[in-house]
């Protein structure tokens, strides 16, 4: 009986994709070609890009104290912002024409081999004995990636809302870029796994058995332990990120381009968008949480390896979840999944951390329910990223029918520089209350009961928060329904309007 049912689904999924070839000559249709090309670019530079993460504990691992670690991570921020504003100018500078070279395609490929080098160099542990200086290499390291990143970040995530002007082709193909992502952020994510195999916990634990089996792998220090892992996704991610010279553009403002001044003014004007942004600001609550989680897996729980389990296991019903995207986002309005996927991940932090914290979250049962109530709120989150983007790109057309123009890279660099000031604001608190909570400075230092306990309500708690604060302003967003279609048939008409103007010109 299952037989049939396989076969059906496989047939289903040929004719997607022939549906796709049959319609891909048609004005505005992407070609199959590009709809892989899409998903392989966004999981290669997410690779690229994921490592990052790690930053925190590999400056950990060569020395420094947690203080000092997320205070230069924070420091850097402000960097970002000054770099996101240049890379903006000079991309939304930039001339795109139908047929010729793309406005943002022109510093994907391109740029995608310095990503990954400096991405490199950003783990290498150079032979220095002043921790000043230490720290100095860390953050010209970081300074030189972060040029690259942002070139190749703002370029592809503008690319999200030139690709088509048609609604439903980008459903489609921002399900693909996200599958894309989430598989970015798969492979990284088994990280701690590695991390338990190879380095010196190993020796540590008490897993003799496993210790026996395993025995034949090398041990290698922490440090080295990161540059290896970031040599290997880098290259990975390089190779995938390639295909991204296959992308193309179709969606050009109708009036001229305007100086970068009055792309800044022109996205403050835009009142959705900053309504779409102030919902980042539940993230510098959040960033507490994100920057505990590492370290409540490696000390409160002493397995690094269990943050790897519940990456994996939440990815898999979001990834399925995901593929099924292009049918909940007809029958639900974006924002409405944005809502409910919050609220419900909000729920399940906080009735993780009470229900474990009355088991113990580090008991069997406890390491269970933390699993359990990852899963459950993961299962939406696929979805709920698409959402998100649809309701963040349909924002450039309500800008150009306003005043004229898109300003996609300036647009994402606004809001790259005010997340990145919210997220110092968040790593300057998370350094702050987990020194205070008592967080040693030595990585072999002793963890009370009571550290370990913060590390968890830092953990769940501000996750949850975050989560709230995120969603509120989702309830106010208006750009949906018949106020959506309205904006995308004055737009069609303006745009075939000069399109005639230019041909009799």
């Amino acid at each position: 009986m299952a037989e049939p049912e396989k076969k059906k689904g496989i047939e289903k999924l040929k004719d997607s994709i022939e549906e796709i070839k049959a319609r891909e000559h048609e004005e505005g249709r992407l070609s199959l070609k590009e709809y892989y090309s899409f998903g392989l670019s966004r999981f290669g530079f997410g690779m690229m890009n994921k490592m990052s993460e790690y930053l925190s504990p590999f400056y950990v691992s060569i020395g420094m104290d947690i203080k000092t670690a997320t205070r230069v991570l924070s420091i850097m921020r402000i960097w970002e912002m000054v770099n996101d504003t240049f890379s903006a100018t000079i991309i939304d500078r930039g001339k795109a024409t139908p047929g010729g070279r793309g406005k943002f395609t022109r510093w994907l490929a391109p740029l995608a081999p310095f990503l990954a080098i400096t991405a490199v160099l950003m783990f290498v542990r150079l032979p220095l004995e002043n921790m000043n200086a230490v720290i100095a290499n860390c953050v010209i390291a970081y300074a030189l990636w972060y040029v690259f990143r942002t070139f190749c970040d703002i370029s592809l995530q503008s690319m999200q809302a030139v690709m088509s002007p048609l609604m439903q082709e980008r459903s489609t193909y921002l399900t693909v870029g996200n599958l894309g992502e989430t598989l970015s952020g798969a492979i990284p994510g088994l990280i701690p796994v590695f991390f338990e195999l190879l380095t010196n916990e190993k020796s540590k634990s008490d897993t003799k058995i496993i210790d026996s089996i395993l025995g034949f792998l090398p041990t290698i220090s922490e440090s080295s332990f990161y540059t290896y892992c970031t040599i290997a996704f880098c290259g990975i991610g390089l190779a995938a990120a390639l295909f991204s010279k296959n992308l193309k553009e179709r969606v050009f403002a109708a009036a001229k381009e305007s100086h970068v001044l009055q792309n800044f003014v022109t996205f403050f004007k835009n009142k959705q968008m900053l309504l779409l942004w102030s919902s980042n600001l539940g993230n510098v609550v959040a960033q507490i949480g994100w920057a505990a989680a590492p370290f409540f897996f490696m000390k409160s729980l002493g397995n690094f390896a269990i943050q790897s389990l519940i990456w994996t296991t939440t990815g898999i019903p979001s990834f399925i979840v995901t593929l099924l995207s292009p049918i909940f986002l007809k029958l639900f309005p974006p924002r409405k999944v944005v809502i409910f996927n919050k609220l419900l991940c909000a729920a399940c932090m906080f009735g993780m951390y009470f229900v474990c914290s009355a088991v113990g979250y580090a008991t069997p049962l406890g390491i269970g329910l933390i699993v359990a109530f990852n899963i459950i709120c993961s299962i939406p989150g696929g979805v709920s990223g698409i959402a998100e983007r649809i309701c963040f790109v349909n924002t450039f057309d309500h800008t150009e029918l306003e005043t004229g123009e898109r300003a996609e890279a300036t647009t994402f660099a606004v809001t790259g520089i005010l997340n990145k000031g919210i997220t110092a604001v968040g790593l300057l608190l998370a350094g702050i209350l987990m020194a205070r909570a008592g967080f040693p400075t030595s990585e072999d230092a002793f963890f009370s009961q009571e550290i370990k306990d913060s590390l968890f309500m830092f953990w769940a708690v501000f996750q949850g928060i975050g989560h709230v604060i995120f969603a509120i302003p989702y309830f106010f967003y208006k750009l949906e329904g018949k106020r959506l279609d309205e904006i995308q048939e004055k737009l069609a008409k303006r745009r075939k309007a000069i399109k005639a103007k230019e041909e009799v010109a």
